[in-house]
């Protein structure tokens, strides 16, 4: 396995993989994280959260034929591991941190370091087994 090189900046597999800047605003009343659809490079069809996940938990695991997928930390961190071809990389999602934009073919699973982890997923395609590759072979 190849570790990959060309991280500059969050980007990884010649911008298969990248981070996406999330602009969080806190105040005394909390935290609010706006995503605008129109400033992503696909308009989402599907949402969902993890949550729950104990420490050390492993998610994921398994790469998409099709579609791109925009994964965001709103709590704790969760380490990603990708990889795509040969070469591996590796970032840790935090919450206030950026996110990861993941399109077809990379490989992506993630840890959850901290108890109380939660992770937004952003998905361009519907739910669809068929779609999901589980070997990064």
């Amino acid at each position: 396995m190849i570790a990959e090189s060309d991280n500059l900046g969050g980007v990884w597999f010649s911008g298969r993989a990248r981070s996406v800047p999330c602009q969080i605003h806190a105040d005394e009343r909390g935290t609010l994280l706006p995503l605008e659809f129109d400033g992503l490079p696909f308009m989402p069809c599907r949402l969902f959260t993890v949550a729950g996940a104990p420490v050390g938990a492993v998610r994921g695991g398994h790469r998409h034929r099709v579609g791109q997928q925009l994964l965001v930390c709103l709590q704790g961190r969760i380490e990603a591991l990708m990889r795509c071809e040969e070469k591996e990389a590796h970032t840790i999602l935090a919450q206030g941190g950026p996110g990861l934009l993941l399109g077809s073919g990379v490989w992506c699973r993630q840890t959850y370091l901290d108890e109380g982890a939660v992770l937004l997923v952003l998905a361009s395609q519907p739910y669809d087994p068929a779609l999901y590759i589980h070997s990064w072979e």
